[in-house]
This record gives structure tokens, C-alpha cells and sequence, in this order.
């Protein structure tokens, strides 16, 4: 025994040197002597260490004293150094057993910690189970205390209780559960391990805190939701008797608002589970009652695409393999009942057979029948299964072998629905309807939720019984038992369209747009053709584009879109496309471009384009048609231009092409419409133009001949009670129109009065038409019926819209203008100025009522309304305006008005309107005598004379004296001084302007003593203040002074200033201050000029004044007169004589001034550019010309030369400059020489200009 002492201590000694082989034959030695030797076992085992002998020694150990703790403790230590499931399993059985040992309080503490630990890794209610009864065994407080908290973490960690211990567990739980709200969740999680379900939860929800625990309620929420996915039930749990208090204060919660959509599906109102738990779903996060309760929902509405969607983004996150095999089963049915054969059978062969159910194997065999692909491995499998006969009947109606298909399912007594189905589907193969009809019926008795069932009873009434109705029914129960089969949204689409159920039809597309391919958006697009929803059709005839590239038909309607929303170049692109990809489509293309050309105001390529489906087909009603029009819109465009002639024969054009649509369809309004409007169109232009050649619409076997104006209304008239007839109506606004301006055009009392009932018809036919009422106002103001006018006008205000508003305004406005209200009327034209401020003719109004009450804004209201557009009041009102202002003597001085006439060109603006104006009324005497006065204005006399020679043909007799004025006075400008002189004697009414041009054309003609007695007769007779006498006397004295001499005329003169007695007239002291230069009497001109200070400062007589002061002492002294008319220039700046004489006086200067004469004949010529001035302009240019020449700059000169060369081709003056110009460069002596001879022989050249064209020749060595 002693021996056994020392060895035990000997090899205590080694394994605490860690000489683990001595101490273990050490042990060996002891257990040699002692085979079970307590002590020895534990320290073998402990020697062993981790050798796979160490636990037997342990084992040995404790079989041989199992209560003693040590080799326990061993057999511990070295399943905890091992850290395997297997190993832990076993050290959880050693604590058990442990803890049944008496121990050391802190041993003890130790080993319950440590199998909590060990509990809670490996999620075993075994470890509960020892702790529960370590518990009720223990005494020791500390103890208790130590194994209730390890308890509780196994509970926290989520370990479920055994039965058994559940009882015990509460009673533990109960201690603390009132006052710990997370103790009161396991308390309660503990109650639902209890085997009966529905009571747990009961007891759960009578809980003393359930109703304060707010995190309880949700959890039990939770617990609620899984259980109902796991057991897709509440096993008899009526949960909508306590849902109102299981979610109480936690409604907007994730998993109380779950639950609530569960009760919804448990009722079987799917549609409110799907759509309540959507939002409730975390997609990016996988959760197993989640993503498993909306696969469900999508499942039980046959929303297998969304299953699908759904079952692919869950597997791509799913880490859990159980979970994952789950979602691969949802993925693979809803490819299944979508018909996705080969994706379908792709996903099913991921899952093992074994995990599929047989009805699961049975649509995997039928994916592969589907796909013809070999399944003989599963079907074996089948064999003995309802579903084998099926397959194998699918298999042979597959190929084709359906009177096999129906022997092997005939067989079959077991009335099965989709035996059925599939012996319906073969007769239908097999054209035997009856038989087909009665499997189908039967098959879709017994099962009602079978779609492709109902699909083939639609087809049997469809195609068979052509009953659409029925067919319509049977469709739309395939389609709410499968909304995803493209047949069946096909079928039902053509069921929908042959009934014309447009809604149910667009609704029907909408829905399933996402799902049915390409069909789908293009019938959709055409359905939102017909809507005139361009945009949504332009988007979906994309989609179809984008998918099918080649879609021909698409293209075209894509087309069709562009052109309906006015995206004219796209439009334009897409027929172009279609042209290229279809040539048998063509002509619809190129009419439709025509259009499109024509739209885009772009005529010739719209005609070349309708001319060329004209070529391929001459019969082609859209192209004569879409060349009607263009035509018709060219000649509108041509007329705006004032191009009448060109328009005329535009409209000849698109009448000759409506000619020949109507000989092809006459049963078409639109070409008797286009044809009305053509003809009216023509009477619109000047009567010049104003004809047509065309058949008689009222003989269509007639030859086509000329129709003049007159005889076009008929022919139009015509046309439109054609379009009534065809319209099947009883008259038409277009008809009394056109009898109105028949009326205007023949003044037939007859056409005004058919038009007055017409548009009573009309009103009667359409009272809330603006324009009927519009219409007979307007015959009614004709007719002088002013207060029915007046009613009628307020009638169409009443009723218009406001684009048309200020029409209406406007015409009661001149109806208040002739019955001379004029303060409504201008109201009225207010009103259509504000709606419309556009819209002439209400400006035209107001100038009308300031030109009868003499505003002056009448001119400038004219003006406006001409700018807006032409009218003949305006045109004929603003032209009047201007020739008045242009009367006004005084109109330079005032500088609105210089800008009225001058800065706003109011002379040629006006010249063009009264052009226009005449070519409507060439015989307008007014008109013609207002054109030659604006004529002789600009200084084109012989245009102003013929103008005046036509006003004075069509004048009336009262206004004759006033033409042959303006007539005589333009042939004395024009040095026709007989004709003149006869034109002054044919007027009746002699006047002072009369008998002054007389004598002017007299003298002028020679005539002194005639011209005498003719001043003479006006100066008694005809003068009215002492002014025009005294302006009278100058003139005889002109006259006198050729025959009496010079004594006789200062007599004469001095006799016309006492006449004015107050102040004398400049021309008299002009005429005294003339004499006493050219008989070198300078006291009389300096007194003449004394007088003549008083009239410094009048812009009017400012160059007289300066001239003659300067040219008294020019002869004497040339600077001293260049600094006398310089003062006067600083006076008169904007004189453009003054400039031209200083640019003379600067010429002939000793000191060479010519580059200040050239300054100063430029500056003269920009001051008169703009003033319609009789001053010679051509020898501005040729004096600036010359001084130029002399300052040595020849490039500039020449420059001048051939500008005025340009401008005055007839003038000797700028001829002789551009010689003298030509003459300092390189120069060809023949041009020289011809251009002098043209000189000579063509021009008036003076003999000063004769003797310097010698010269000229002469040193060039003619």
C-alpha cells in the first residue's frame, strides 16, 4: 500500500513536469497492482491528455466510484478541449451528472455557468432540463439564484422548454414578471410551448399585463404570423374575436399589420391580403414569413409573374438552404402555370425528386413534354399514380396522335377534370365540336377554376358557333383564372373587338401591357389612336418598335401619331423608313408627306410629292385631293403678296384637279366643299382676275368654258347645296354666305333675301352658332333692319367664344357707326381691341368715328390697322390723312409731323396701299387722284399725270375743276405749256390757284400780256388779303420787267409793299434786293436785305436770305462770302441748299477748299436723301465728285461719279463729273468719246457743256 502511496505521488510529480510518459507507466504500474485504483484511472486519463484512451480511463474511474467528482471533472476538461458537436453533446450529459454530485459552492457556480453556455451554442432543451432540476433540488440561495439567470438566458436565447419543465419554468418566470417586461415575453413564450395552441394563446391575452405590455402584443404578433406560415392555419385560434386586442396601440406596426392581412386570406379575400401586406414587405432583406405570405397572396390571384418576379429577388438573398429549396418550389410553379416550359423544367431540376410532391413531379414531367424533351425516369415514377394517363395522353397529343390520346384517356372512369380537359382539347383537334363541347362542359363542372377549359369553350362558341357572346363570357372567365396566358388576352381582344366593346377592350390591353409582348402595345397604341392620344400612342408604337425592329405596321402608325400631334419632321422620317422597308405601302407614305410638305408651308415639294402618287395612281382620291388643297393654300399665298395673276392660276390648278376627283367619286363632300371654297376664292381677287374655266356644275356634260366673276357664284352656290343634299340638310351657312357676297358682287335685291332666309334656317337648325346669328345681323344691317341687327349681334355675343369675340364687336360697332351712335360704337371697338388687338378692323372703326368728329389720331389709327392687314377703309382712310398732313404748309416746321411722313415713309407706304386699292377698284376716282398727288409728291410726274388723266375719266362732273388742277399744274412742271394752258381753260369755276397757274403757263409759254391780264384779273377778283395781292404783284412785276424795264418794276414793287402794309412779304424784298444785284444798285439790295433781317431766323426763307447776302459780295470776295453763308448754315443747320451753295462757293475759292466743298456737298446730300425735294441731287454728287477730284482723292471722286451715274442717268452734270473723274485714272479714249457723244446727241447739255466736251476731245486728239 505503501508502494501504491509513493508511485501516486511519483506520478502526480511527472504530469506536473509534463513527463507524460513516465507518469503514465507509472499509473500502469499502479493499476497492475490495483486494476481499479481510483486515483491511478484519473491520473492515466489526465497523463493521456487528449488521446483517445484518456475518456476510458475516465469512464473506468467513474464506474468505479461514480460519485466522486474527479474524474468527472477529467472526463470534462477533456471534452472541453475537444470543441466538436459531438464532444459538447457528451459534455452537456457530464454536467447533468455533475451537478447531481455534492460540491463546492463555487464548482458548483462554475459548471451551471458553464452549461449555460454550453445550452445556449448548441440550442438544446436538454440543458433546461438539468437546470430545472438542479433547481428543485438545490438549497442553497446562491445557487438558485445562479441557475434561475442561466434559465433565463437559455430562454432569451430562444431554446424551446420540454413539456415537462414547462409548468416548473413559469412558476420560476413568475417571481419577476410583474415588474420586468422582458421576463413577461418569455413568460409568455413559455405559455405558447404548451401543446394546445388556441388555449395558449388565450392564456397569453388574459395575462394580468398583456394589456400595459406593448412589446408583448407585438411579439405575440409575430408568433401569430409564423405560426399561420408554418401551419397555415390558427388551429382553432379565432383570432378575429381577439385581433382588436392583440394589436391594440401597435396597429401601424409591421407584423400587427401583417397579421391583420393574414385574417384577410384566412377569410379568403386574397386581393385585401395582397394589397395590405405590399407596402409591409422588406425586399431586400429575406425573411421567411414575409417573403413566404406574399408568395402566397401572388399564388392564390394567379399573379404568376409577380410570383415569379417575387421568387427570384428572395433566392438571390436567402442564406437558409430549408428555405431556399422553399422559394425554388414557388419559383418553379409559377413558371409552371405560365407556361415557361424549359425555364420552368430548368429550376425543377435543381430541386430533389425526392422534395417534390407527386402533383409537383407531375408538372415537372409536363414541362418536359412541353419542351419534347425525353422525361421516361420521372413518368416511371409516376406509374401508379392518377397523373400517369394524363401524361401520357399529353405526350401523344403532343405528337399529333390524338385518337391514341383519346383511347388512353377514355379508359380512364374517374371523371377527372383535366382528363376531361384534355379529351375536349383532342375532339377539338379532331373537328368532332359536339364531343368537344360536352368533355368541355363537364370538365369545367367539375372544375371551375381551370382556365385553358374555359379558353376552349370560348373557342368552340368563337369559331364553331360564332356566338360572341358566350365566346365573350367563356374568355372572360379563362382571363380571371389566368391573366397571364397571351391566348387568352388574344382570343378575348378579338371577342372584344368583334362587339365593339371599346372600354373593355382598352381596359383588357392596359392590364396586361406588361405581360403579353409586343401585340399588346400595339393594339394599344391604335385603341389610343382613336382617342387621340397622341403621345401615349407615339410611346407605345415605340415599345412595339423596340422589340421588333421590323415591324412595318408599327412604323406606320408610329407615323400616323407624329403626323395627328403636329411632329411633322418625325412623321416625316418614319413614312420614310416604312417607304424603305415596303414598297407596296407607297402611296399611302407619299400622300402622307405631301401632307406634310404642305403643312410645313413647304408647296413645291408637297406638289412634286402628290404628282408623284398622282403618276402611280391616277385614281388616288387623297392625292387630288392633298393637291387641291396645296394649290388652293399657294394661291391664298400668292394673293397675300398681291400676286393675283399667279394666285389665279394656282386656283385654276387645284379647281382642275377637284374636276377630276369628282368625276371619280362625286359621293365625296370634302371635293364639292374644296371645290365651293376655290370658286370663292377667285371672286375674292381683283374682277382682272377674277375668272375660271370649269365645267357647269349644274350640266356635267357641258364643255368647259371661261366663267367671269358673275357667273362663278352660281356654279358655287351649286357646290354647296350639293354638300347640304349630301349632308342630308335643308341649307347651310356656307350657302347664305355665299348668296351675301353675291349679293355684294351683282347688288340683286333677290340674293339678299334668300341669304336672310338661309340664315334663318340656319339659326333655327343651330341657335347657339355664333355665326348664324353673326350672319343675319349683317343682312339685316344691309337690309336696314337695325334693331333686329342689333339683337342679333348681342345674340352672338352671348354664344361666341372668345377668339371670335372680337369680330362680333366689331360689327355691332359699324352698325352704331351708321345709325351715327358714335360713342357705342367706339365702346364696341374698344371691346374688340381688347380681345383681339390684332383684328384691323376694329382699329378701322375708330378711325372712322376720329375722322368724322376731326381727331387727329384718325391718321394714326388708319396707319395701325394698315400695318395689322389690308383693308380698303384703312388704306383708302390713311392715304387721305397723309395727303392732307402734306397740304399742311407748315407740316416741316413740326417735327411729329416730319416724323410721321418722313420717318415712317407714310408717302410710298401709302402709294402701295392706293396700288393695291386700285387693282380691286382700278375706277375709284378718289383713289386715283390720292395716287397721283403722292405720285407727283416723290417727283414721278409722269406716273402722277396719267393717275390724274384716269381720275378725271371716272370722276364725277362736281369734282372735275379739282383733277384738272392738279392736272394743269403737274403739265407746267412737266414744260407742257399748251396743254397746260387748255387744262386751266376747260375749268368752269375759276379760282385763285386756277388763274395763277394760268399765268404762270403763259408766261411760261411767252405769253407776257396774256399772263399780265390773267395776274391782273386775280389780283382784283380773286385774291382774299393783302399778302396774296402782294405776292401778285411780284409776279407782274416779273413781268413788266421783260417789257418795261427795270423803273416800271421797282414801281410795281414798291407798290406790292405799301399793299402789306404791316409787315412786307419776303418775296417782295427777294425780288427789290434780285434787282439791285443785277444792276449793280447796291444800296437798294442792302435795303432790301435790311428788311429782309426780320425773316433770318424762318427756316423757310433761310437760304434766300443767305444766299443773296452772300452772292451781293461774292464777285468782290469769296472768303468773305463763304463766311457770310457759314453764318447762316450755323443758323439754318439742317438747310441742305445752304451746304450745297457753300460746296460751290468753296469750289471756286482761291485757296483750294475743295475737300470742305466735297464735306459739305455730302452733308447736303444726306440732309435731302429723305425729303422729296425738287433740288437737283445729281449735282450734289457732281460737285462732291469734283472737289474730291481736286483734293487728289480720285478713288473717292469716281466713287461719287458712278453713284450718280446710277441714280441720274439722264443729268449732264454727273456725266461731265464721271468724264472729269475717269479723265485723272486710266482711261479709254473711246469710252470718252462715246460717252460724250451720248452727251450731245441724248442729254440737254447746256453750251458751257458743249464748249467743255470740245475742249475735252480736242486735248485727247479727236
Amino acid at each position: 500500500m505503501a508502494d501504491v502511496k509513493s508511485l501516486l505521488k511519483e506520478a502526480r510529480k511527472l504530469i506536473d513536469e509534463k513527463s507524460y510518459k513516465d507518469a503514465q507507466e507509472t499509473c500502469k504500474n499502479i493499476l497492475r497492482k490495483d486494476k481499479h485504483n481510483y486515483l491511478a484511472l484519473v491520473l492515466l486519463g489526465k497523463s493521456l491528455q487528449d488521446s483517445d484512451q484518456a475518456p476510458l480511463a475516465y469512464q473506468k474511474a467513474i464506474a468505479s466510484k461514480p460519485d466522486f467528482p474527479l474524474a468527472w471533472q477529467g472526463l470534462a476538461n477533456y471534452y472541453e478541449r475537444k470543441s466538436d458537436n459531438s464532444s459538447d453533446n457528451k459534455l452537456l450529459d457530464i454536467y447533468s451528472e455533475i451537478l447531481k454530485l455534492p460540491l463546492e459552492e463555487e464548482k458548483a457556480l462554475e459548471i451551471i455557468t458553464k452549461l449555460g453556455q454550453l445550452g445556449c451554442k448548441l440550442n438544446d432543451n436538454n440543458a433546461l432540463s438539468t437546470i430545472v432540476n438542479y433547481i428543485e433540488k438545490s438549497s442553497t440561495e446562491k445557487l438558485v439564484k445562479a441557475a434561475e439567470d442561466e434559465l433565463l438566458k437559455l430562454l432569451k436565447n430562444g431554446i424551446r422548454c420540454k413539456d415537462g419543465d414547462i409548468t416548473f419554468i413559469l412558476s420560476v418566470l413568475n417571481k419577476n414578471v410583474i415588474v420586468n417586461t422582458d421576463i413577461q415575453i418569455h413568460y409568455a413564450k413559455v405559455i405558447l410551448q404548451k401543446p394546445d395552441f388556441a388555449s395558449a394563446v388565450e392564456e397569453v391575452i388574459n395575462l394580468e399585463f398583456f394589456s400595459k405590455n406593448v412589446s408583448l402584443r407585438e411579439w405575440l404578433c409575430k408568433e401569430l404570423c409564423s405560426f399561420y406560415i408554418h401551419e397555415n392555419s390558427f388551429k382553432n385560434f379565432d383570432i378575429e374575436k381577439h385581433i382588436n386586442l392583440i394589436v391594440q396601440g401597435v396597429e401601424n406596426s409591421k407584423y400587427p399589420a401583417l397579421l391583420k392581412s393574414m385574417l384577410y386570406y384566412e377569410k379568403g379575400l386574397y386581393v385585401e391580403a395582397y394589397r395590405l401586406s405590399v407596402p409591409l414587405i422588406n425586399y431586400q432583406i429575406v425573411d421567411e414569413v414575409e417573403a413566404t405570405f406574399i408568395i402566397r397572396c401572388t399564388i392564390m390571384l394567379n399573379k404568376w409573374p409577380v410570383a415569379q418576379k417575387l421568387a427570384t429577388n428572395f433566392l438571390m438573398k436567402v442564406k437558409e438552404p430549408a428555405f431556399e429549396a422553399i422559394l425554388k418550389k414557388f419559383l418553379f410553379l409559377s413558371l409552371y402555370e405560365q407556361q415557361k416550359w424549359k425555364q420552368a423544367m430548368s429550376v425543377g431540376n435543381e430541386i430533389s425528386l425526392d422534395a417534390l410532391s407527386e402533383k409537383e413531379q407531375a408538372a415537372l414531367v409536363k414541362c418536359y413534354i412541353e419542351s419534347n424533351e425525353q422525361t421516361q425516369d420521372i413518368v416511371d415514377n409516376l406509374q401508379n399514380t392518377e397523373y400517369f394517363a394524363q401524361l401520357k395522353a399529353l405526350s401523344n397529343m403532343k405528337q399529333g396522335k390524338f385518337e391514341n390520346a383519346v383511347a388512353l384517356l377514355e379508359q380512364d372512369s374517374s371523371e377527372n377534370p383535366l382528363n376531361l380537359f384534355y379529351l375536349g382539347k383532342c375532339y377539338w383537334a379532331l373537328n368532332q365540336y359536339e364531343k368537344c363541347l360536352l368533355n368541355l362542359l363537364k370538365s369545367a363542372k367539375i372544375n371551375a377554376e381551370h382556365a385553358d377549359t374555359f379558353l376552349y369553350l370560348g373557342h368552340y362558341y368563337n369559331n364553331y358557333k360564332q356566338d360572341f357572346n358566350k365566346a365573350k363570357k367563356c374568355y372572360e372567365k379563362a382571363h380571371s383564372l389566368n391573366n397571364t396566358e397571351e391566348e387568352i388576352v388574344k382570343s378575348l381582344n378579338y371577342v372584344y373587338c368583334k362587339l365593339d366593346l371599346k372600354d373593355l377592350d382598352f381596359e383588357l390591353l392596359r392590364a396586361n401591357q406588361d405581360s403579353c409582348g409586343e401585340w399588346v402595345n400595339f393594339r394599344l397604341g391604335l385603341h389610343y389612336l382613336n382617342k387621340r392620344e397622341w403621345e401615349n400612342a407615339i410611346l407605345q408604337f415605340r415599345n412595339v418598335i423596340k422589340s421588333n425592329k421590323t415591324h412595318v405596321m408599327a412604323f406606320e402608325c408610329l407615323a400616323d401619331a407624329y403626323y395627328s400631334r403636329g411632329s411633322y419632321t418625325s412623321s416625316l422620317k418614319a413614312y420614310k423608313k416604312v417607304i424603305s422597308m415596303d414598297k407596296s405601302r407607297k402611296n399611302h407614305c407619299l400622300t402622307r408627306i405631301g401632307y406634310i410638305h404642305c403643312l410645313l408651308t413647304e408647296y413645291e415639294e408637297a406638289i412634286a410629292t402628290f404628282a408623284e402618287v398622282i403618276e402611280r395612281d391616277p385614281c388616288s382620291i387623297l392625292a387630288l385631293k392633298g393637291l387641291a388643297e396645296t394649290w388652293i393654300k399657294v394661291a391664298k399665298k400668292k394673293a397675300s403678296f398681291k400676286l393675283y395673276g399667279a394666285a389665279q392660276n394656282s386656283a385654276q390648278y387645284a379647281i382642275d384637279y377637284i374636276s377630276k376627283g369628282i368625276c371619280i367619286a362625286k359621293q365625296y363632300v370634302c371635293f364639292w366643299n374644296l371645290l365651293a371654297s376655290a370658286l370663292i376664292f377667285i371672286t375674292t381677287l381683283p374682277d382682272t382676275y377674277s375668272y375660271v374655266y370649269l365645267k357647269s356644275a349644274y350640266d356635267e356634260e357641258s364643255n368647259i368654258s371661261r366663267k367671269d366673276k358673275l357667273d362663278i357664284f352660281p356654279q358655287a352656290l351649286a357646290c354647296f347645296s350639293r354638300v347640304a343634299k349630301l349632308n342630308n340638310l335643308n341649307c347651310s351657312y356656307d350657302l347664305a354666305v355665299t348668296y351675301l357676297v353675291f349679293y355684294h358682287a351683282s347688288r340683286s335685291k333677290t340674293h339678299l333675301q334668300i341669304s336672310y332666309k338661309l340664315a334663318l334656317a340656319c339659326i333655327n337648325l343651330k341657335p347657339s352658332s355664333w355665326r348664324n346669328w353673326n350672319l343675319l345681323a349683317k343682312v339685316c344691317v344691309l337690309m336696314k333692319k337695325f334693331n333686329i341687327a342689333q339683337h342679333c349681334f348681342i345674340k352672338a355675343l352671348l354664344v361666341t367664344r372668345k377668339w371670335s369675340v372680337a369680330k362680333v364687336w366689331c360689327n355691332l360697332g359699324t352698325l352704331y357707326i351708321k345709325v351715327k351712335l358714335y360713342k357705342l360704337a367706339n365702346y364696341c371697338f374698344w371691346r374688340g381691341q381688347s380681345t383681339l388687338p390684332s383684328y384691323p378692323q376694329s382699329w378701322i372703326g375708330q378711325g372712322l368715328i376720329a375722322e368724322t368728329i376731326r381727331e387727329e389720331e384718325a391718321m394714326d389709327l388708319f396707319r395701325h390697322a394698315s400695318r395689322l392687314g389690308y383693308h380698303p377703309q384703312s388704306a383708302l382712310g390713311y392715304a387721305d390723312w397723309v395727303c392732307r398732313t402734306l397740304k399742311n404748309i407748315n407740316y416741316p416746321d413740326n417735327r411729329e409731323l416730319c416724323y410721321i411722313i418722313d420717318g415712317l415713309y407714310a408717302i410710298t407706304y401709302s402709294i402701295d396701299l392706293m396700288e393695291w386699292f386700285l387693282t380691286y377698284e382700278p375706277e375709284n376716282a378718289c383713289a386715283l387722284n390720292i395716287i397721283g398727288i403722292l405720285q407727283e409728291r416723290i417727283g414721278l410726274l409722269q406716273v402722277a399725270l396719267e393717275y390724274y388723266k384716269k381720275s378725271l375719266k371716272f370722276s364725277e362732273e362736281d369734282k372735275q375743276n379739282l383733277i384738272k388742277l392738279n392736272i394743269a399744274r403737274l403739265l407746267n412742271r412737266l414744260e407742257k405749256y399748251d396743254e397746260a394752258i387748255t387744262t386751266y381753260q376747260s375749268i368752269t369755276e375759276a379760282s385763285l390757284d386756277s388763274t395763277c397757274g394760268l399765268a404762270l403757263a403763259l408766261y411760261k409759254k411767252g405769253l407776257f400780256e396774256e399772263s399780265y391780264a390773267a395776274y391782273d384779273t386775280a389780283l382784283h377778283w380773286l385774291s382774299n388779303n393783302d399778302d396774296e395781292k402782294s405776292d401778285l404783284l411780284v409776279a407782274m412785276a416779273g413781268i413788266i420787267y421783260m417789257h418795261k424795264g427795270i423803273d416800271d418794276a421797282k414801281t410795281i414793287l414798291f407798290h406790292s409793299i405799301q399793299v402789306s402794309q404791316k409787315k412786307p412779304t419776303p418775296f417782295s424784298l427777294f425780288a427789290i434786293c434780285s434787282l439791285g444785284i443785277l444792276h449793280s444798285d447796291q444800296s437798294l439790295s442792302k435795303l432790301a436785305l435790311g428788311e429782309l433781317q426780320k425773316y433770318e431766323r424762318d427756316s423757310k426763307f433761310g437760304y434766300d436770305i443767305g444766299f443773296l447776302k452772300s452772292y451781293l459780295i461774292f464777285l468782290n470776295d469769296i472768303d468773305h462770302a463763304i463766311k457770310i453763308i457759314s453764318d447762316s448754315i450755323h443758323d439754318h443747320p439742317s438747310d441742305a441748299k445752304l451746304w450745297y451753295s457753300m460746296a460751290q462757293y468753296c469750289l471756286q475759292s482761291p485757296n483750294n477748299k475743295s475737300t470742305v466743298a466735297s464735306s459739305c456737298a455730302q452733308r447736303a446730300i444726306c440732309l435731302i436723301h429723305n425729303n422729296y425735294s425738287e433740288f437737283n441731287i445729281s449735282k450734289m454728287l457732281a460737285t462732291a465728285s469734283v472737289a474730291e477730284n481736286l483734293s487728289g482723292n480720285t478713288g473717292k471722286a469716281l466713287i461719287l461719279a458712278k453713284k450718280g451715274l446710277h441714280l441720274y442717268p439722264c443729268q449732264t452734270e454727273i456725266w461731265a463729273a464721271t468724264l472729269f473723274s475717269i479723265l485723272q485714272t486710266k482711261y479709254d479714249k473711246n469710252w470718252i468719246f462715246a460717252a460724250s457723244n451720248h452727251m450731245r446727241k441724248n442729254l440737254d447739255a447746256t453750251r458751257p457743256m458743249t464748249r467743255w466736251l470740245n475742249l475735252l476731245e480736242k486735248k485727247l486728239g479727236k
